[in-house]
């Protein structure tokens, strides 16, 4: 597509404005698929995601090593989802104590700074394990956050590179147990069902 621009002396160019390269929209992980693999490190200090094979970092843990032991509930989260934030924490909140009680463990991914998942830390009283999605790495490899599909196109009221509200249950198998993607922002994860794959995933 071309645009001509007028500058304030009149001169007129012309501006060729490229197409955004479509890239291969990845799904979401659906019930009883494998979770897509994903590593853990720190940077400084700064609990960070990692793609596969970046790091010789003895401190690497892999969703593998997450799930030895324990299901996993993981859930993806920013500040920037307006009023469908607080409220996401606040089931993250609630649902911490009842995850624990059932023998598995939560972690939450976010795009906030070091400073902001510290605050975030806080309202959820220090219980949860919370990492920056460093480049997005995880959320792209679980088909929640595409550049060439922005939520903001799709969402009024958010103006930033996102990703979409979701919650999965991941078996101690690594098979998904439970999959929640709210494209629409108009739900929220089914704690009953959350709890019984955790049950079941142990």
């Amino acid at each position: 597509m071309y645009y001509e621009i007028e500058d304030e002396l009149g001169n007129v160019s012309t501006l060729q404005l490229k197409q955004r390269e479509a890239e291969e929209q990845i799904e979401p992980p659906r019930e009883s698929e494998l979770a897509p693999l994903f590593y853990l490190r720190n940077e400084e200090g700064f609990p960070v995601t990692s793609l596969a094979g970046t790091s010789s970092d003895s401190e690497l843990r892999s969703i593998l090593d997450l799930v030895r032991f324990k299901p996993l509930v993981l859930s993806f989260y920013c500040n920037c989802w307006g009023s469908y934030a607080p409220k996401h924490l606040e089931a993250m909140k609630s649902l911490a104590p009842q995850v624990e009680a059932l023998g598995g463990q939560l972690l939450i991914l976010t795009n906030e700074s070091q400073k902001e998942i510290g605050r975030i830390a806080r309202k959820l009283d220090g219980e949860v394990q919370i990492y920056h999605d460093k480049n997005y790495n995880v959320a792209r490899s679980y088909g929640v956050f595409s550049e060439t599909s922005p939520i903001w196109d799709r969402i009024a009221g958010i103006s930033e590179e996102v990703f979409t509200p979701s919650l999965f249950v991941v078996r101690r198998d690594r098979r998904v147990g439970y999959a929640f993607v709210d494209v629409d922002f108009d739900n929220t994860p089914d704690i009953e069902a959350v709890l019984k794959a955790i049950y079941d995933g142990r």
